[in-house]
């Protein structure tokens, strides 16, 4: 009964806690304790993470430096644009003209010179003064200059379109109409080294002396611009070789005789009552300082005479002595209307723009700009 007893106590002792523990550290094997699922849980979350495409890993991260670059490069583009814009301001506010900012960038000191005096005159002399560098023909520029009605027209030179305009005014015979090269109805046709404005003086002339010989406008500037350009013969310093007068009258219905260029040759012819066509020198202080023609027209009462000066208002605006303009004059020509052109002797009649006019359908007319 005693044995029974002792036995059972050694079983108790065998599995109590503190024998387990002292057993396990004898070496012996540990108990296991249960499994609380944290290692399968981790375990899942890393199977998980393997599982990931690493290409989309990298499509994703290209995909941002896509984006990064994007947004780079915009903003890159704004400043640039910005910067560009800026620096064309400056670079058009450093444009001015050295010599007088009034005057357009890029014109030459000379030119410069001749037009700062001449801007306070009026509100469109400073709008040429302004566009300056546009007009190539600096003759031009010395015609606004010296000829206040001509102010307009080379302001209007800018934007022509080169084309022309019938005269279309009541003409009668005996009556001489004063007119100009810088008249915009054939003013900004091209013609000899420039266009008529400036190089026309001949043709004007001409036109004016066939007009008040013949009581018609079919000879008007415009058209005695084509005929003496059809001939080759819109050259040399004035424009109008001689040779139109000597052997091309007729086409402006006109006959020519060569007179003396001396104040009794022009006396003469004048005093039988034709009108002289005369070739003024350079800087004859008469009109345009270049070479150019002009029309005298009559002999006065006092001795002076009257010139129609194509290439000035001013000169034409008065009486000269007949000797201060011989003595500047190379040629001289007396004119008559040629056979058939000229109305009944000793009468008086007139032609409107509707008689015997010329077919001007080639002529656009000039806009307005």
């Amino acid at each position: 009964m005693e044995t029974g007893r002792s036995e059972n106590r050694r079983k108790v002792v065998a599995n109590s806690p503190n024998k387990q523990r002292r057993s396990s550290s004898d070496g012996r094997k540990p108990l296991q304790g249960r499994d609380t699922g944290y290692r399968v849980g981790s375990s899942r979350r890393q199977s998980s993470s393997r599982n990931i495409n690493p290409r989309l890993i990298i499509a994703g991260v290209a995909g941002i430096l896509v984006i990064i670059a994007l947004i780079f490069g915009v903003t890159s583009c704004v400043k640039g644009c910005s910067s560009s814009k800026g620096n064309k301001k400056e670079d058009k506010v450093e444009q001015v003209n050295p010599d007088d900012a009034r005057v357009a960038y890029g014109v030459n000191a000379e030119v410069t010179k001749k037009l700062a005096p001449e801007l306070d005159r009026d509100e469109t002399f400073a709008k040429i003064a302004k566009s300056a560098d546009k007009i190539t023909d600096e003759r031009l520029i010395d015609l606004a200059i010296a000829e206040p009605e001509a102010v307009d027209f080379v302001y209007g030179s800018i934007k022509a379109k080169g084309t022309s305009q019938p005269y279309g005014e009541n003409v009668t015979t005996g009556d001489f109409p004063v007119l100009y090269t810088f008249d915009e109805r054939w003013g900004y046709l091209p013609y000899a080294d420039g266009i008529a404005g400036v190089t026309a003086s001949g043709p004007v002339a001409v036109s004016m002396a066939s007009m008040g010989l013949s009581g018609k406008n079919n000879y008007d500037p415009a058209t005695i611009i084509q005929a003496v350009a059809a001939a080759n013969l819109a050259s040399g310093t004035t424009g109008m070789d001689d040779s139109f007068i000597t052997n091309h009258a007729a086409d402006a219905g006109l006959a020519a005789t060569t007179c003396e260029a001396s104040s009794d040759g022009i006396y003469s012819a004048l005093s039988d009552g034709a009108p002289v066509l005369i070739k003024l020198k350079a800087d004859s202080g008469i009109g345009s300082e270049s070479a150019h023609w002009a029309l005298i027209t009559q002999l006065n009462s006092d001795g002076s005479i009257t010139v129609n000066d194509p290439t000035s208002a001013v000169a034409s605006s008065h009486t000269w002595s007949l000797g201060a303009v011989s003595s500047k004059a190379d040629t001289a020509y007396s004119l008559e209307a040629s056979s058939g052109s000229s109305s009944s002797s000793g009468s008086k009649s007139s032609s409107s723009d509707s008689d015997d006019e010329e077919d001007y359908s080639g002529y656009d007319e000039e806009e307005d700009e």
